[in-house]
């Protein structure tokens, strides 16, 4: 067997129009309408890891364009790109002595070293684990310590001291910056005109065997390695090219499949994060022209999207509020726009319907978290798309409402409680964390496992799920519990809101249990100009009695994870300081 033929398959024959999914629970309300058009479920290929999904794409559209950094100007094709993940795989195997199961760490912002490092990790049967550069020492030092595997960390050079003193108890043996000054010091450059190209034959268990090894946000603690193996990995891209863009933008396979090459794409998510590394393996397998920013810059996005008339845009809330309130934004051209995507966290509803007021587009709300891989939700073209629903699940995804402890009894239609998720892009568990993934990881009364999400939900009569809040987030007012978001949202309609958060402060005097407290940070026009009582008596007549904040501060950011998560818990550890000094 060639090398090539390891990695081909028919694109047509994933599509199963006969079958309903192992994985779906038969009579879900938002499979009633679903159209002949659309597959029931999906025929996996018995690929040898996630890195051919490169190959394949490789193979058959060479010369098309994979990546290009407008910052630098770099661009490869996909045989480019597939060359060098073979020099690569080779610098791995045969300078760095890899062998399946060892771990290859990276830190870097987004460059086109970076993706041929995670297609050669897998090729190479190494884990891939990638490292936010954002990230400090003492949270790249727990990534490095508890895996306990890693073997090659490749840096850059303005991140290479960080990444040295946090290796330095686990004894790394290989740190190797990307490329260096320094005529003698080998470097991944050096390394990719040194080696020639190979394409081993490693022996990889794709259900079993780990292709990326995963570190959560930490938004409530430092973070936990999430497994995520080959099958899962190619498992949700799959799912995403067959439903996500077939089901909620192009309509049938057929119209998808005649699209691969022509379509390009943008993304500011840094790769390393679970959005970024599936949007990269999904626009590989899709064949879809990414175009790679290494940060965020509203105004280069607004260019982009003109300049290359791009058909999709998707981002987080903070891009989209950005976006909306960037000076060009109303003159800028984004006609060409067909498709706008937001996932990570809820998007305001003033902010969606600025977007659809300016492009005609409702913004569809994808729903993941990295123990999916990334997703597990996306519009449907079958049913209109409802901006503040995260939609239905994807093709092989089941969902379901509880009321934990019990985790097989579902609730009605319209009640509240934890959203889980079953499906073959559920991870594996966490890394050397039994007691978590026991947790996170329930049985059914069938045997099948359904992952916690944390996330509290409810599903509408269709079948449409709403996350209103995290189950650890819930502030209890005399009684009441209310969810951040939902103050946010109302919040967000004020005009002189930029950005916002909501906590739960606790009341000093343990009268009403917590206070509602909003930091915002205002648009500049309005700094100066407004109070926080104004806020205050502003949110008393919009929200009932009960939700809105007793406590406003206007602040000059609010802190977010390196993927634009609202990070609450660093505000109320703020507070409860101030608390603590105060008494």
């Amino acid at each position: 067997m060639s090398n090539e033929e390891r990695c081909d398959y028919d694109r047509l024959e994933v599509a199963d129009f006969d079958h309903e999914s192992p994985w779906v629970r038969p009579g879900r309300p938002w499979l009633k309408n679903r159209p002949d058009y659309i597959p029931k479920t999906l025929k996996y290929p018995e690929l040898e890891g996630f890195h051919c999904l490169l190959k394949k794409s490789a193979l058959d559209f060479p010369n098309n364009i994979m990546m290009h950094f407008p910052q630098t100007n770099d661009k490869y094709t996909f045989y480019e790109t597939s060359y060098y993940v073979d020099v690569l795989t080779n610098v791995f195997m045969n300078e760095f002595g890899i062998k399946k199961g060892d771990g290859i760490a990276i830190m870097t912002p987004n460059c086109p070293e970076y993706i041929f490092a995670v297609y050669a990790s897998s090729q190479s049967g190494g884990i891939l684990i990638p490292v936010n550069p954002l990230l400090k020492k003492k949270e790249v030092a727990h990534i490095v310590n508890s895996s306990g595997i890693i073997k090659v960390f490749i840096t850059d050079e303005r991140l290479f001291g960080t990444v040295k003193r946090a290796c330095k108890e686990a004894n790394v043996e290989n740190i190797i910056k990307i490329s260096s000054d320094k005529p003698d010091e080998i470097t991944i450059k050096k390394l990719l005109e040194k080696y020639r190209p190979l394409f081993p034959k490693v022996n990889i268990n794709i259900k079993e065997d780990l292709g990326a090894l995963l570190f959560t946000g930490g938004t409530t603690g430092l973070p936990k390695g999430v497994m995520l193996t080959h099958s899962n990995i190619l498992s949700n891209s799959f799912q995403f090219l067959y439903t996500g863009v077939a089901g909620s933008w192009r309509g049938s396979v057929e119209e998808t499949l005649a699209e691969l090459g022509k379509v390009r794409s943008l993304t500011c998510n840094p790769l390393c994060h679970g959005m970024g590394f599936f949007v990269l393996n999904s626009c590989v397998l899709g064949v879809i022209s990414l175009i790679i920013y290494s940060s965020f810059d509203a105004g280069e996005v607004l260019k982009m999207i003109d300049r290359y008339k791009l058909a999709t845009f998707s981002g987080i809330p903070t891009m989209y509020n950005f976006l909306i309130n960037h000076p060009n934004f109303k003159k800028s051209d984004l006609s060409s726009l067909e498709f706008s995507a937001s996932g990570a966290a809820a998007l305001p509803p003033k902010v969606a319907k600025i977007w659809h007021d300016k492009t005609g587009l409702k913004v569809v709300n994808a729903y993941g978290l990295t123990e999916v891989t990334c997703m597990c939700t996306v519009a449907a073209c079958w049913e209109d798309i409802n901006p503040e629903s995260i939609s239905f699940p994807i093709i092989d995804t089941d969902a379901k409402i509880v009321q934990p402890p019990d985790y097989i009894t579902e609730l009605k239609v319209g009640e509240r409680g934890e959203l889980l998720i079953r499906g073959p892009q559920v991870m594996k568990g966490y890394w050397k964390n039994p007691e978590a993934t026991k947790d996170t990881l329930v049985e059914d009364e069938n045997g099948n496992i359904w992952l916690r999400t944390g996330d509290i939900a409810y599903m509408d009569e269709k079948g449409f799920f709403y996350i209103v809040g995290r189950t650890k987030e819930q502030i209890k007012y005399k009684g009441y519990r209310i969810l951040p978001a939902e103050v946010e949202e109302s919040l967000y309609e004020h005009p002189a809101v930029l950005e916002c958060a909501v906590i739960g402060v606790p009341d000093p005097d343990e009268i009403v249990g917590e206070k509602i407290k909003a930091f915002i940070k205002l648009k500049p026009e309005y700094q100066g100009k407004i109070t926080e009582q104004e806020i205050i008596d502003w949110a008393k007549e919009k929200m009932a009695g009960y939700k809105w904040p007793r406590i406003v501060e206007f602040v000059g950011m609010i802190p977010k994870t390196p993927v634009g998560k609202v990070m609450r818990r660093a505000l109320l550890q703020k507070e409860l300081k101030k608390q603590k000094k105060s008494s």
